[in-house]
């Protein structure tokens, strides 16, 4: 028995492996600065990180990176991408979401100096979000390098 091409499977096949892809990039970049965090803890504290300390920085950062990854991140690029053609200049994806689109962290982090965090705790919590922000560009420009996309205003 011969399959025939159908091409709703084949867009439904497609959405589902371009979701996994962002799910991908997202739990990588977040790794990333969930280590960073956690590195910064130990060296800054001198000592062991407790469960407390460990659940506390997991959590959080998993709320706040889901929220910018969703809301921010991704679209913020795929937006980028479309309107420069592609992901030329490459360069310019990681520091988009490093630096740019990571704004309002930033503003966050340093109000919350004196308030809720310590100074040494709150450039840890930018720094991780610029680890993140570099990882989820540089991951996006490698799975969506994609060179058929054209803008209008390249024609």
């Amino acid at each position: 028995m011969q399959r025939t091409w159908n091409p709703e499977l084949e867009t439904r096949n497609s959405d589902r492996r371009h979701v996994m892809k962002l799910i991908s990039i997202s739990l990588g970049s977040w790794l990333v600065g969930l280590s960073a965090i956690l590195v910064a803890f130990v060296v800054v504290e001198g000592e062991s990180l407790s469960a407390t300390d460990l659940k506390g920085a997991t959590i959080i950062s998993l709320i706040i990176a889901a929220l910018l990854f969703s809301l921010a991140y991704a679209p913020s690029l795929f937006w980028l991408r479309q309107r420069l053609g592609g992901c030329r200049p490459a360069a310019l994806f990681p520091v988009a979401s490093a630096l740019i689109l990571n704004l309002p962290v930033f503003l966050i982090g340093i109000l919350a100096i004196g308030r809720t965090l310590g100074t040494a705790e709150a450039f840890a919590f930018i720094g991780a979000f610029v680890l993140m922000g570099t990882a989820f560009g540089l991951a996006f420009v490698w799975n969506y390098q994609n060179r058929d996309i054209k803008s209008a205003r390249w024609h």
